[in-house]
């Protein structure tokens, strides 16, 4: 499966979309479906190595095609046929940082919420309608970072997002 390896792009990022009270879903979904939201996230992930939790992963109504796709995981024995596993989240991000492509975070809250640190880029789109929800991105600060890009939609602002420290 192909994966992005453009050179001098070393990075961890994550794509996420939230609504105004950094919910990010319900029930183990999103609590949306925004179909140019769904796009955006296809475009800014597709041939490219995405992370995402076990949870997130097995929820995936079906395979993400032209990804390459870790899952994190803390059970031992669970290997899925279409993704590698990593068993120590802090360890996979402390080990690609500074790696030759990028890794983008996908979710769950906790990935999401254990990986901030590590972010040095995101791609965010600010829902902006509020949803009930029971899963939030907390850590999440604005200020945090600097907006490269933005684009208006109906339903959310799209951003993106590099770390100010990374400026």
């Amino acid at each position: 499966m192909a994966c992005d390896q453009r050179e001098g792009v070393r990075m961890i990022s994550f794509s996420v979309a939230f609504d105004p009270n950094k919910g990010i879903g319900i029930k183990g979904a999103l609590p949306w479906h925004l179909k140019d939201e769904l796009k955006i996230f296809k475009r800014n992930t597709m041939y490219k190595n995405i992370l995402m939790g076990q949870t997130t992963f097995d929820g995936l109504p079906r395979k993400l095609a032209d990804r390459y796709i870790t899952v994190a995981s803390i059970d031992p024995n669970y290997h899925p046929e279409e993704a590698e596993v990593t068993n120590d989240l802090k360890g996979f991000l402390e080990e690609h940082e500074d790696d030759e492509t990028e890794y983008i975070i996908c979710g769950g809250a906790s990935i999401f919420n254990q990986a901030y640190p590590y972010a040095k880029k995101a791609y965010v789109s600010f829902v902006k309608e509020e949803y009930e929800v029971d899963t939030w991105f907390n850590v999440f600060e604005m200020e945090d970072w600097d907006i490269v890009l933005e684009e208006d939609h109906p339903d959310f602002v799209y951003r993106e997002l590099v770390r100010k420290s990374e400026k």
